[in-house]
């Protein structure tokens, strides 16, 4: 199973959110792509005093308003092709209901308890900060306004589970990238507090019977819960359950999170897969406060570019890292592996077809050519290492490893010039088999990318009729007489 965050519903999608769910949709194809079966859970947290001031901005009822937002990000999965088993609302009266016992639940234990707290809050980020963090910053970690408060609050029991946590993440490698981890150990764990899980006063949220209203946080974990049918997915100790994450919302994750389920004695998620920011040419975070910060809204960008420009931009870049966003960077990555190499091949290879009026040959049981037997080799090779850089969330390894390839293949090409060959000599049959290949096989490790429509397109260019797999990549005979239609452009140029 994966999950994507709960999206705090408080306005309009933007780049960011699409960054994660682009990067859930390329997960998702690429563990379909070994055989395996993905259920994916997506949906918005609907709660808090930024949404109702929203609402407000916007003369609506709360409800109105995320009624709004949760279809604008219902459309953006259609749109991104991102196929949600389960959208969460937390505003559906059974997840209201789910919480509110759950609560009682943990108060009745022991688990949480009433006391005060006074502090700093932030309301776009529904986070609480201490006055000790308020000496170095009167903003958030990402910018925004503190605010002094003090009030009677509900806290859940956080500080006595410090020793479990540093165990518990010392003996389970779940935390990728792994700097993110070293980070829980160094400085999250070693500074947690017992956490505020309530706020006074506030109409809109899941309302206690003594003028409290839940803690919108705490809310919206509980949406991975608040589903029957899901919780009998983390009863499941057989399950995968994968949680994709930004930054911002790691220590949510890697600690409250885990706590509420320890709490019902239910499964822990098998890992924790963290993303960095998408950053604009400043270096500022990109979110909805600062969407104006890229050149055009998210709905103008999805009009512009095509689905697997935006994928692969997401696939092509380490995890760990932010990343600087822009349209000129969509159109140069674009521009140099999906047109120039990818697509470019892919022309060439027909042209030197067509001009001949030849399929692919075929040859006598292998390369007599160590150069092409050797590239050939190194595709197998990539094939055995893909289901584990799979597992571990390294598709930025598999598409660098397919670049490589298909940059060996243009070098091949451009050394044997088989424009200039005998079309009856080895030379000539045995390269167009290997980039036949070589193409068919990146086709195969890049299909995650590829919308539906694109892919179809592709298939239909190279002939692949057949279902891919390792074992049919690495038959040679499979490459051989093989007949491809005429050459055209299946990428545009920016």
């Amino acid at each position: 199973m994966l999950t994507t965050p709960l999206f705090y519903a408080s306005g309009d999608p933007h780049i960011g959110h699409a960054y994660t769910l682009l990067l859930a949709s390329i997960a998702k194809k690429y563990f379909q792509l070994i055989g395996k079966k993905v259920y994916l859970l997506a949906g918005v947290d609907e709660h808090g005093e930024k949404i109702l001031l929203k609402a407000q901005e916007e003369k609506l009822e709360p409800q109105v308003f995320v009624d709004q937002v949760s279809q604008k990000f219902k459309n953006l999965n259609q749109a991104l092709e991102l196929s949600v088993d389960l959208f969460i609302r937390t505003s559906d009266q059974s997840h209201k209901e789910f919480v509110t016992d759950f609560f009682n639940n943990l108060v009745e234990k022991g688990n949480i308890y009433l006391s005060k707290w006074s502090g700093y809050q932030c309301i776009s980020c529904e986070t609480n900060y201490s006055s000790k963090y308020f000496e170095k910053s009167n903003l958030c970690e990402l910018g925004h306004q503190l605010i002094e408060r003090a009030e009677e609050s509900y806290f859940l029991k956080v500080k006595e589970f410090k020793d479990w946590f540093l165990t518990y993440y010392k003996e389970n490698s779940i935390i990728f990238p792994e700097h993110y981890r070293s980070n829980l150990e160094s400085g999250i764990v070693s500074e947690l507090e017992d956490l505020s899980v309530s706020r006074k006063n506030l109409s809109w949220g899941i309302q206690l019977s003594n003028s409290f209203c839940i803690y919108v946080w705490f809310d919206a974990l509980l949406g991975y819960l608040s589903n029957e049918e899901i919780r009998e997915k983390w009863k499941n100790k057989e399950l995968k359950i994968i949680q994709i994450i930004g930054k911002e919302i790691f220590k949510f994750h890697s600690i409250y999170f885990p706590l509420l389920l320890k709490a019902k004695e239910l499964t822990l998620p098998s890992k924790l897969v963290v993303h960095g920011w998408l950053v604009n040419q400043k270096n500022r975070k990109i979110s909805k406060s600062e969407a104006s910060l890229i050149e055009k809204p998210l709905p103008k960008i999805l009009e512009e570019f095509p689905l697997e420009t935006l994928r692969w931009y997401c696939a092509y870049l380490n995890w760990g890292s932010d990343h600087t966003f822009s349209e000129e960077i969509l159109k140069e990555y674009h521009n140099k592996y999906l047109l120039n190499l990818y697509g470019n091949l892919i022309n060439r290879l027909k042209g030197i077809l067509s001009k001949n009026n030849l399929t692919t040959s075929q040859l006598e049981g292998g390369f007599t050519i160590s150069e092409f037997s050797a590239n050939f080799q190194l595709g197998t090779e990539l094939l055995f290492q893909v289901k584990e850089k799979i597992e571990n969330f390294e598709f930025y390894w598999i598409v660098n490893q397919v670049v490589t390839l298909l940059e060996n293949a243009n070098r091949l090409l451009e050394k044997f010039e088989p424009w200039k060959l005998e079309v009856s000599s080895l030379e000539y049959q045995e390269l167009n088999v290997l980039l036949y290949r070589q193409l068919v096989l990146a086709s195969y490790l890049f299909s995650p990318i590829f919308s539906e429509t694109k892919w179809k397109e592709i298939k239909e260019s190279l002939s692949i009729s057949s279902e891919l797999d390792s074992d049919f990549l690495n038959t040679l005979s499979n490459f051989e007489s093989v007949s491809l239609p005429k050459a055209h452009n299946l990428f545009i140029k920016y």
